[in-house]
């Protein structure tokens, strides 16, 4: 019996937005490098990862540090946050799937790239739901799996082709024609461990984004004021290059003593 309560669809959801935080390219050897090293430098990343450009990585960086993986707890040097440290867990199961299920040509493959091809099949519009309907209704001809996932018919065509060439999808017969369905692959009915780690890692990913700081302002809140400083053409370098102490309390009396007078 196919499961249609709300905490399905809202777990189906909680997979998508973990896929969409951590499947972009690099990201998950971006993790691991800092992860082995300790926080480090832009340069240093370079150097570990000599296959990305200079401009791309800063870019990913950047990206990363939006998406509440990286911070930098000093200028120039990048440390993976909490959300950062816990895609362990993600990458662990998903490397542990890929070994499993994909072990053809891919003895020679280190861990990170194993974790990154996995991230890689499952991310794209319409991916997530496609799998998730196949898991719960079996078998499902075309149109029906096209409605299940809300997918217009060209998306539709394009997604289920990649996840045949991604060995998750099948036909039930080798030709299309009337009568023919799609169904799951044995790797792909092997996902639920990953399904699992993914959905809590997202999880997590929004209690850290709506968690107050010490101050009372939440994560998102904290990523906007830093991006409206920085466009700021009045922000001055140096004044933002500290952490600036609490002004103590004056009395109102004092103040008022002090401030000139607005009369003439």
């Amino acid at each position: 019996m196919p499961d249609l309560s709300p905490s399905a669809t809202r777990h189906t959801e909680l997979v998508d937005q973990a896929v969409t935080r951590l499947s972009p390219r690099w990201t998950t050897w971006t993790l691991q490098t800092i992860h082995h090293h300790g926080p480090m430098r832009l340069a240093d990343i370079n150097s570990t990862l000599p296959w990305v450009g200079v401009h791309a990585m800063a870019q990913i960086m950047r990206r990363m540090q939006r998406s509440g993986l990286l911070d930098r707890p000093q200028f120039g040097v990048y440390d993976l946050t909490p959300l950062g440290r816990d895609t362990r867990h993600v990458h662990r199961a998903l490397s542990a799937w890929h070994r499993t299920h994909l072990a053809d040509g891919t003895a020679s493959l280190a861990e990170a790239e194993r974790s990154e091809d996995a991230l890689g099949r499952l991310r794209g519009k319409g991916t997530i739901p496609l799998l998730r309907a196949l898991a719960q209704y079996g078998p499902l001809p075309n149109g029906a799996l096209r409605d299940e996932a809300a997918l217009a018919t060209g998306s539709f065509h394009y997604r289920i082709t990649q996840l045949q060439t991604d060995q998750l999808v099948t036909r039930t017969s080798p030709f299309s024609g009337r009568g023919s369905e799609y169904t799951l692959t044995s790797a792909a009915r092997g996902l639920t461990p990953v399904y699992a780690e993914l959905a809590e890692f997202a999880r997590k990913a929004h209690a850290a984004a709506t968690r107050p700081d010490q101050h009372g302002a939440t994560a998102q809140q904290a990523v906007r004021a830093g991006a409206a400083v920085r466009r700021s053409p009045a922000a001055s370098s140096e004044l933002f290059s500290h952490v600036v102490a609490p002004q103590p309390r004056v009395p109102a009396y004092v103040t008022a003593r002090s401030h000139p007078s607005r009369t003439r």
